[in-house]
């Protein structure tokens, strides 16, 4: 094991046990490892990926939490994002198995905090064509729930994954453009969208000419959150009209935290990802107050 340096930290995605600062500060202790390079940074997705229990831990002696890919669209798994160092990242090796591949791998995985904001991090998967179900114990799960918990995050996607039923869908999109009600593309979204409540989100909004953008910012931005039958389909659609995807997209498509009268929501939003130049920023961040 490497010592502690001042090597540029990079990011960890957890969604397990080590949403758990006493579990991960218990377990390091145990095998004389520094504990304290395990700094979050708050609650994060990540997109495509389910939530699974299809791998079995000895040393737990029951399942452990895995992501399994679905594709975007069809599941997203919530978890927490943490700054670590080398080291850290080499304890995080040691304690995921990694690179044997009987355990777990460390993989680079895209990752969306509170503001809609990408971040590219390491995360651990097993992968396994198996398709097994290992129920956890209880302590385990707790140590997962209380974490979501803590950070305000939703637990159905792991009341899903720990009983074996059918997994939630993550399904809701937030507009604020031309697909609001009234609005110009508002038809796109009235077959196989359900409109659920207004919102907003955080960013600061541009007056692009024929349609807003939004981009990070402080400010709030108002709109509009609809669930989707079949959200791969809606996405799609979506994707096409917002010219998102390929290496010079004009928006990009992100997870971000929607507050709303209902509480705190989690959807897919578009955000304008091209040069602004001379754009006007949109100051009430409603683009209904503008649109012509």
């Amino acid at each position: 094991m490497q010592k502690r340096n001042n090597s540029k930290p990079s990011l960890y995605f957890g969604y397990g046990s080590n949403l758990d600062k006493e579990d991960w500060t218990r377990w390091c202790r145990q095998r004389g490892f520094k504990h304290d390079g395990l700094k979050e940074i708050g609650p994060a997705w990540v997109d495509g990926f389910v939530l699974d229990f299809n791998y079995f831990s000895v040393t737990r002696g029951a399942g452990a939490a895995n992501l399994r890919f679905l594709g975007s669209g069809r599941a997203a798994t919530p978890g927490a994002l943490f700054e670590i160092d080398e080291y850290t990242r080499d304890i995080l090796d040691k304690k995921e198995g990694h690179p044997n591949p009987k355990y777990y791998r460390r993989e680079k995985v895209t990752v969306f905090t509170p503001d809609g904001q990408s971040h590219e991090a390491y995360t651990y998967i097993h992968h396994t064509r198996e398709k097994s179900f290992y129920p956890p114990n209880e302590e385990y799960e707790s140590l997962i729930r209380n974490g979501l918990n803590r950070l305000g995050m939703p637990t159905n996607w792991l009341d899903g994954a720990v009983r074996e039923i059918p997994k939630p869908k993550f399904d809701l999109v937030f507009v604020y453009g031309t697909l609001m009600k009234g609005m110009l593309r508002h038809s796109v979204l009235e077959e196989g969208c359900e409109f659920i409540c207004k919102g907003t989100v955080q960013g600061e909004l541009y007056d692009l000419g024929n349609y807003p953008g939004l981009v990070a910012g402080e400010k709030a931005v108002y709109g509009e959150v609809y669930q989707a039958e079949d959200m791969l389909d809606v996405i799609q659609k979506l994707d096409l009209i917002e010219g998102s995807g390929g290496s010079d997209p004009l928006f990009s498509r992100s997870i971000q935290k929607v507050n709303t009268e209902q509480g705190e929501k989690w959807a897919y939003v578009y955000h304008y990802a091209q040069p602004l130049e001379s754009y006007r920023e949109i100051e009430s961040g409603n683009w209904k107050d503008v649109s012509r």
